[in-house]
Parts: C-alpha cells; structure tokens; sequence
C-alpha cells in the first residue's frame, strides 16, 4: 500500500476520532452510522471487488478473541455487496479492494434519576421530597469500519463507520448482519 492510503487513513481515522468524541461520554444504546465517500470519484465504473490482501484484519486484537468474527462480517458484507449487483473476483483484477478493522470496549455508564414523591401535610416545600437514585450499566461497546479502496488510486474513496452497544452475544450474527446491512446502505452513494 502507498503512502497516499496511509495519510487517507489516517485523517479519516482523525475524523471519526473528533465525530465520536462529540457524541459525548454515554454510549449509544442504538448502531450509530458515519458515512463518507470522494465526490470526485464514478461509483457506477465499479463492477468488481476484493478483500484486501493479506492477513492485517486477522491480527486485529478483537479478531484474536473471538475468531469467528471476521468471518461473520465478510460474509454478510459479501451477501450485501452481491445483492447491490457487485461481483467478487482476484485483488489483482477488482475495481475496488474492502478493509476492515473493529474494536470493542466495556464501558460503564453512570445513570442519575431524580424523582418527587409525595408531600405530606400542610404547605411542605417540595424540595424535602426529592430522591435520587444512581443506576450502574456495564455495557460492551462495539465499532466497525468498512473501507473501499479504488485499486487505481490506491486511496479509501468511501467508509463507513458503525458503533453501538452489543446487547445480546448470543445473536451475536444477526447484530453483525443487522450493522452491515446499514453500514452499506450509502454505499455505492449517489454521485
């Protein structure tokens, strides 16, 4: 890969750095989708595509603790990528190269609610009937990235960002199924 991938990379990396950042420090109790693409680039000259080659997505640290993972997602981005009428073929004969890197965290929210009760007697200030209650939720929070590299150019011409809480392990593939079938949505946009 070239340097111009690399630097691409890394600025989108910065984007979404600040984009999270803003979102504030409560996770998102639905999948929050970030998209983006070159408006300088003809989408509709795409007809074929390839995994980027090598091993880089393996290594990933969330891949290595759950290795069934990476397979779930490139085969519901593949179910998606046939359906929109793409066809996988050699990354040395593809129009476009996919990426993809993921992350999880545990994190812990911290809920405070305030409520009234009822007051009792004659002309009782309200504020000596207000209670407040601290709620703890430990929460897993998990985000993708999906990338398309133009295999001209070499550089990312459209990502996707997905993040949410993983409520439920156990249906661990329809979540991934469900994130990827939204992630791709915008993709090929509408140029």
């Amino acid at each position: 890969m070239s340097a111009r991938i690399s630097m691409s990379r890394l600025m989108m990396a910065a984007a979404l750095v600040a984009a999270v950042g803003c979102a504030g420090p409560e996770p998102r109790t639905k999948l929050f989708i970030q998209s983006q693409h070159d408006s300088d680039i003809d989408f509709g000259a795409y007809h074929t595509y390839a995994w980027v080659p090598g091993d880089a997505t393996r290594a990933n640290p969330v891949f290595l603790k759950n290795p069934e993972l990476p397979g779930m997602i490139s085969a519901a981005v593949e179910r998606q990528l046939t359906n929109k009428g793409f066809e996988k073929t050699s990354a040395q004969t593809a129009d476009f190269l996919v990426a993809m890197s993921a992350s999880v965290q545990d994190v812990t929210v911290i809920s405070k609610h305030r409520y009234q009760g009822w007051s009792h007697g004659y002309n009782r200030s309200a504020l000596d009937n207000i209670n407040t209650a601290t709620q703890l939720d430990k929460m897993t929070e998990g985000t993708l990235i999906l990338e398309v590299i133009d295999t001209a150019s070499e550089g990312v011409v459209w990502q996707s960002h997905g993040a949410g809480v993983i409520a439920r392990r156990d249906d661990l593939e329809g979540t991934v199924e469900a994130a990827i079938s939204r992630m791709l949505e915008s993709f090929p946009p509408d140029t």
